[in-house]
């Protein structure tokens, strides 16, 4: 049987920031790190920007934005190689749906699962310079107001820490809720993510606003390839769509053989039929789509992948 198979690419970004539902604070007794939930802050807009000095320098932004439900992260990176720059991308996370698109998209939307692993690695800036599970001395040096909020401001000085040399850093936490509101850090050591050789890291998270915040959608997600109406984990890229469903590949193959019909879409063969995969295949103009069903334990994954003549 001829057999339909569709890898989804991996969006190598390297996508750092301190992500919705965790940040990076040291607790008061004793003061270790611990990861505390920006949540509590509800609605707010915070940036997290990187630079390093070393065989060449880089320049690393991210903006986080959040509405109280949805997230937003617009990301830009400049003076690495261009192999290297996955190129600029807004993504908005709204429950379990993510939509990514921008430059480093070639401006076209992209949609997918928000608990898809799709390459992206989350880092926070503890990730850069990790303060979990080390000897290490956070001193308070008393509360200062950051963004009209009274929040303890740690300090931390260590001439050595794991791969680092020379390390500053300074932890600002929100005294009523935990969270971080700034994050401070410079060090000297290996470039951890594009290879500048050694240098100096310097970074700086800080929440810039809380309050109402506006999340725009991201737009062109749409498609005109008609989708069962209990489909789940949907999957939107350039020729392709994916999605999940509990129904039986039989009443799939009744679906779209009703479906395309009404949509103008002739098809080309028989289903093809294997022990765990349909293949349906169909053509409109000079459009072909090529739809493969594969059997799960709980219904099917069905892909559909359409192409030009």
């Amino acid at each position: 049987m001829r057999r339909l198979i569709v890898l989804l690419p991996l969006l190598s970004l390297t996508f750092a920031c301190l992500p919705a539902a965790s940040s990076t604070a040291p607790s008061l007794e004793p003061p270790t790190p611990t990861r505390v939930s920006l949540q509590a802050l509800g609605a707010y807009h915070a940036t997290f920007e990187m630079h390093f000095e070393g065989a060449y320098s880089w320049t690393y932004r991210l903006e986080s934005r959040s509405d109280g439900s949805a997230m937003a992260y617009d990301l830009h990176i400049e003076g690495v190689k261009a192999s290297q720059n996955p190129g600029d991308v807004r993504i908005v996370v709204e429950g379990d749906i993510a939509k990514m698109r921008g430059p480093g998209t070639d401006d076209v939307c992209m949609q997918f699962p928000s608990d898809l692993d799709l390459g992206l690695s989350l880092l926070t800036p503890d990730d850069l310079i990790p303060l979990q599970g080390t000897e290490i001395s956070l001193r308070s040096t008393g509360v200062e107001v950051i963004v009209g909020m009274e929040a303890t401001h740690y300090t931390l000085r260590q001439p050595n820490l794991e791969s680092w040399q020379d390390v500053e850093v300074d932890i600002w936490e929100d005294v009523a809720t935990g969270a971080v509101l700034r994050h401070d850090l410079r060090a000297a050591g290996m470039d951890p993510l594009f290879d500048a050789g050694e240098g100096v890291l310097s970074g700086q998270f800080v929440v810039d606003d809380i309050g109402p915040q506006t999340i725009e959608p991201v737009s062109g997600c749409e498609t005109d390839l008609p989708l069962p109406p209990d489909a789940t984990r949907i999957v939107k890229m350039p020729s392709l769509v994916a999605f999940e469903s509990t129904a039986t590949p039989s009443e799939i193959v009744g679906f779209y053989q009703a479906a395309l019909v009404e949509v103008g879409w002739e098809s080309t063969a028989e289903p093809e039929t294997g022990i765990d995969a349909t293949l349906l295949s169909y053509h409109r103009g000079e459009q072909t789509l090529d739809i493969n069903i594969e059997s799960r334990e709980t219904g099917v994954h069905v892909e559909l992948l359409l192409s030009e003549e």
